[in-house]
């Protein structure tokens, strides 16, 4: 199990200038580009999309960026905010709108650290579960059979498919053997992976 910042937003004022903190859950560093690309094409008036992230289960995979900030102002505090709560798989970029006033190497690190920092305490974090992700294909008997059994275990079903035959996803706790507990009742399952699920 980990934790992750929830996905939300802040923003903080300091001397007219604003930083807007966002929080996303990543499934890896892979990620990180496409979501800081958007916010740059989306966001034309910010001056600075930095940005710090942690993206595996041990916190051993992170990055930060300080997008033409002062080096090490912006996206080490950032990442440093996410890593002093434990988070992981978890990005932060803060978008700087500049005020007119600057405010120094110090003051830059204060308003990056503290607007990721906000948002974690605002935002909250979230548990999340590693579950193996499976394709499931039966006939409409076999589904109702399994569906029941299944109900009594931690185990999801989701994307249902009704055909000539059933089509599902199971996802199930990753040392749960999904194999013994289904095959024996008429369905067929395929691996697809790993993935993290989070508490609602």
């Amino acid at each position: 199990m980990i934790v992750c910042v929830k996905p939300s937003q802040y923003e903080l004022v300091v001397k007219r200038s604003r930083f807007i903190a966002t929080s996303y859950h990543i499934d890896s560093r892979d990620e990180v580009k496409g979501i800081i690309d958007a916010l740059r094409r989306d966001n034309v008036g910010a001056r600075h999309v930095c940005y710090g992230y942690i993206s595996d289960e041990k916190g051993d995979d992170f990055g930060y960026d300080d997008d033409g900030e002062p080096s090490g102002t912006a996206g080490k505090p950032i990442y440093s905010a996410v890593a002093a709560v434990g988070a992981r798989k978890t990005l932060i970029a803060v978008e700087r709108y500049f005020g007119g006033i600057k405010l120094g190497a110090g003051g830059l690190t204060r308003a990056y650290r503290q607007s990721a920092a906000e948002l974690i305490e605002r935002a909250g974090l979230v548990k999340a579960e590693k579950y193996a992700e499976y394709e499931a294909e039966c006939d409409g008997e076999a589904y109702k059979r399994a569906a029941a059994v299944l109900r009594n275990t931690a185990c999801r079903i989701g994307q249902i498919r009704y055909a000539s035959s059933v089509t599902c996803k199971i996802f199930a706790p990753a040392a749960f053997d999904i194999a013994a507990a289904v095959e024996p009742l008429g369905v067929k399952i395929t691996a697809l992976g790993e993935k993290y699920i989070f508490e609602e």
